[in-house]
């Protein structure tokens, strides 16, 4: 497994579960959070080993190769070596 220890977390960020996974043959931390109300869900990945991938065929990629429901709008960040696929957005 991937080190996913130095994942940097917003202060105000609550982390209600977290697990790694493996998509395909590319690991991945997969989050559900909670942010000022709003609960979603992350998967980070290492930003190595998406980095030929763009958004668009990242998305398609967990798609076609996870059973993770992704519903909504989707946003996408990179910070300190990893990518967040953030989906699922729901207030509380």
């Amino acid at each position: 497994m991937n080190d996913f220890s130095s994942i940097p977390v917003d202060q105000d960020t609550l982390i209600i579960k977290q697990s790694e996974i493996k998509i395909s043959d590319i690991q991945a931390l997969n989050q559900k959070w909670n942010f000022d109300g709003i609960i979603g869900s992350s998967l980070i990945f290492n930003s190595i080993g998406v980095e030929k991938f763009s958004d668009t065929e990242l998305l398609e990629f967990i798609k076609e190769n996870s059973e993770i429901k992704i519903n909504g709008s989707v946003t996408f960040s990179d910070k300190n070596g990893y990518r967040f696929v953030n989906y699922n957005f729901e207030a509380t």
